[in-house]
Formats: C-alpha cells, structure tokens, sequence
C-alpha cells in the first residue's frame, strides 16, 4: 500500500529546515514529546551525508486484532535514514522487531521550498505478506504513520516558532 504525506513548515527556509530535521536535540525532544523511545544505533553524518540507524519504540499499543496476527502488543522498529545534503532528497525504511520477513515499510521524503517556508514530503510503501488479513494490517500500519508524522509536524512547527523566530 502506497502513501505520502505532507506538511508545511511556516516562517523558516529550506537551508534552516534541512539542517533543523536532523538535529539531534529536536530529534530527542520530538521523540519525548511524541512518546516514541528512541535509541540511535549509528550516526554517520559527513559535510556529505548522514546515514543513521535508530531503533523506536512507539509508547503505545497496537490494535488488538493486529497485535493477535503479529504475535506482540508493541511493534518496535529500526529506521535506516540516508540522506545526502543539498539534494533535499532522502531514503528510509524500517525494520519491525516482530514478523520482519513479513512486514516491509520503506520510502523516500523530500524537502521543497515554499512562498511561506518549507513542505515536507514523504512518500512511503508498506506490504504486510500475512494471508488473509495483509490488506488490513497495511491500513492500520499506513494511519498509525500518517498520525505519527502529524503529530511530529506539530511539534516541529512548534519548535520552529519557539526556537527560530
């Protein structure tokens, strides 16, 4: 199941955010707001890229019925990022701790210059390879993504008007 979100970050510019999304102290502050554990594995980052392994642990349970396909009533994960600086352009997928031979998510995010600051785009796929109930998983995935990123957009944003302007 394909996906893609978008926010508009207001009154910062595209050099700012580009740094600003990989900043580790909004990245440890946003991870505490947004109750995800966040415990970073690798971090590579050159005046050419940044390449870095962090595993999550979503502060929340699952759905019930996903939770009794997958066998646990939290789904931790490791996200791979790789991102070459200035070419507002990055990968990343994830890597789930239960049925990871079963559960693909990956995708690529983007960020596009804006009259009133700067849109973040994040296209994404996820395939859930569990007969019968695949298609339904994928749902409950691709919304729990999309509410994840909101509320990361409002804390950002937040941060933004807080710490930037």
């Amino acid at each position: 199941m394909d996906f893609q979100i978008e926010h508009l970050f207001r009154n910062i510019s595209l050099k700012d955010y580009e740094r600003l999304y990989f900043d580790e102290e909004l990245n440890i502050a946003l991870c505490k707001g947004v109750n995800l554990g966040r415990d970073v594995q690798e971090r590579d980052v050159t005046d050419e890229y940044i390449k870095r392994v962090i595993k999550v642990s979503p502060d929340r349970q699952i759905p019930a019925p996903v939770a009794k396909v997958i066998g646990g009533k939290k789904l931790d994960y490791t996200e791979y990022l790789d991102y070459t600086w200035g070419t507002l352009k990055g990968e990343w997928k994830t890597i789930s701790s239960i049925m990871s031979d079963k559960i693909d998510t990956r995708g690529t995010f983007s960020f596009i210059e804006s009259p009133q600051g700067v849109r973040r785009l994040v296209d994404g796929h996820v395939k859930v390879k569990v007969f019968g109930v695949g298609k339904i998983v994928e749902t409950l995935v691709v919304a729990d993504v999309k509410k994840g990123f909101e509320d990361a957009a409002v804390f950002t944003q937040k941060w933004i008007d807080q710490k930037l302007s």
